[in-house]
């Protein structure tokens, strides 16, 4: 009799060449080929997705019902969400604006005046005490923003086209499931940490206002942010040496029993839409990082949470392309479990046991740097909140983007966007090359602190000195790939399922030392 899961073993060989052909191709969009490689257009090679999964359709049908093999199983459900999330992008002129957005996002040049900005310029331009540079930050985005603005329209035009075609929900709630997070899994998750960190948000500007000279009630700017929470007292960025950044990383891996240096990965740097990018372009042989080179502790943190999703690639020892998890269509791989590695060691930049062994931070700079850090986290949580407002919304009948920015803004970071300044929200390469994928980053902070409660009950509070985590991490979340879903890895790591509790205990003030002296 013939096996009717037999023809998925050609299909999967195809699928990953194909998959290899689309990282290299992106890299290449990035930051030039490597030795051998001739470059693609990134568009062209997505558009074989589709005869491909033509071809699957009756190998997948026949083969999800007659299997009894649970990997087998899992393969045709990944194949399936595959599928779907392919479905939702498939129209030709989709694909070629998604690539042909990230391409402008990533190449657009900044100037004002004749005189050119890199993004790196913008962080600095956001913290300045001039406020008319801080608003010249927000309105150089804006630039971009308009110069992006129509295509983004037509692509989110497209997309709702397509899901309505479909059935079952916009394109985001479709997108969302075929991740792995369906918005009955995440929306409480969201929920609830909006709302017990909401208290602690408002604190953190009474702080930050009173640091600034500001009255507790002072009306606070979006384009304030970033300059009010470096009055908090940052630690400056020459304390951070750039140089110092990767010899950190490589020594605490080698703590923990990972030898970094011996791994097939590249790292490279570049100016270009995103902090950083990991491209695993052939799993687990080829693996490659791009860094933006910010400044301060942003690099830091940048290269730590790069590094983690090049381990998750390098150590993944699974036979089958469609279980190594390559991130080009979204059923393939679970991005907030993904992320969750990257922040696993992004994390890391917040913990007093890091600074204490890898800076050359004072006493008094690490508790300064934390209390910043702490509240920096509670920004980029809530601020994630906002760009999944606004992106959810554009996929509504009806929805204002431009109002859900204004109204989002003042809802999850108590501040008004300034009256002439223009709206943001499409000046990101978010929305055309990764959509639906920022709430990924706040799941990814929940599973990381999870698990660094979990090492710390398993090894010993100091786990980052530990050379058996290592294994542990290699074999409890890296090993299978993509074989289990993500809530099953996170659950047989940490022994729970995925709570908020773990990082609402990271993000904690400390409490003061207690008083000496006579009661």
């Amino acid at each position: 009799m013939t096996d009717p899961c037999a023809p998925l073993a050609s299909l999967d060989a195809d699928y990953e060449a194909l998959a290899r052909r689309v990282g290299a191709a992106t890299w290449f969009s990035y930051a030039g080929g490597a030795a051998g490689e001739t470059a693609e257009d990134p568009a062209e090679v997505r558009a074989a997705f589709g005869p491909l999964f033509e071809r699957a359709a009756p190998v997948l049908a026949a083969c999800g019902a007659a299997t009894a093999d649970p990997a087998t199983a899992r393969e045709v459900e990944l194949w399936n969400r595959c599928a779907l999330a392919w479905r939702l992008d498939a129209d030709p002129e989709a694909v070629r604006l998604r690539v042909e957005l990230e391409r402008r996002v990533n190449e657009h040049i900044f100037e004002r005046d004749g005189v050119r900005y890199s993004r790196a310029d913008l962080s600095r331009l956001a913290r300045d005490d001039d406020e008319r540079r801080r608003l010249l930050a927000l309105e150089l985005r804006g630039d971009l923003h308009r110069a992006v603005l129509d295509d983004t329209r037509r692509l989110v035009e497209i997309r709702r086209r397509a899901a309505a075609a479909f059935g079952g929900g916009t394109y985001a709630d479709l997108l969302l499931a075929a991740q792995g997070v369906p918005p009955e899994r995440l929306d409480p998750l969201l929920d609830e940490l909006e709302r017990r960190t909401r208290d602690a948000w408002e604190a953190v500007l009474v702080r930050a206002r009173a640091a600034a000279g500001l009255a507790p009630d002072a009306p606070v700017r979006s384009t304030d942010l970033p300059w009010l929470f470096d009055k908090l007292g940052d630690v400056p960025d020459e304390r951070w040496p750039k140089e110092r950044a990767w010899p950190a990383v490589v020594e605490t891996l080698a703590d923990l029993g990972i030898e970094i240096e011996s791994l097939p990965l590249v790292r490279v740097e570049g100016d270009f839409g995103y902090g950083g990018q990991t491209i695993a372009v052939a799993i687990p042989d080829d693996v490659r990082m791009m860094i933006n080179p910010l400044p301060g502790s942003r690099i830091w943190g940048t290269l730590l949470h790069e590094t983690g999703h090049a381990l998750q690639a390098v150590y993944t020892d699974v036979p089958r392309g469609m279980r190594k998890g390559y991130e080009w269509l979204a059923g393939a791989t679970a991005p907030a479990y993904a992320e969750g590695m990257a922040e696993l060691f992004g994390l890391l930049i917040g913990r007093r046991e890091f600074l204490e062994r890898r800076t050359d931070l004072t006493p008094e700079e690490r508790e300064r740097f934390g209390t910043v850090w702490r509240a920096r986290a509670l920004l980029g949580l809530r601020a994630h909140l906002v760009d999944l407002a606004v992106e959810r919304s554009l996929y509504a009948e009806g929805a204002d983007a431009d109002a859900v920015e204004r109204e989002a803004t003042r809802r999850y970071l108590g501040a008004e966007r300034p009256g002439d300044a223009p709206p943001t929200w499409a000046a990101t390469a978010f929305l055309a090359a990764y959509p639906c994928y920022r709430q990924n980053y706040v799941l990814a902070d929940l599973i990381a602190a999870q698990i660094h409660r979990a090492l710390a009950d398993r090894f010993g509070r100091d786990w980052l000195a530990n050379p058996e985590v290592g294994a542990f991490l290699r074999e409890a979340l890296w090993r299978d790939g993509e074989t289990r879903e993500w809530t099953e890895r996170v659950r047989a790591a940490t022994g729970a399922d995925l709570s908020v509790e773990a990082l609402l205990e990271l993000l904690a003030e400390p409490a003061p030392p207690p008083a000496t002296g006579a009661p």
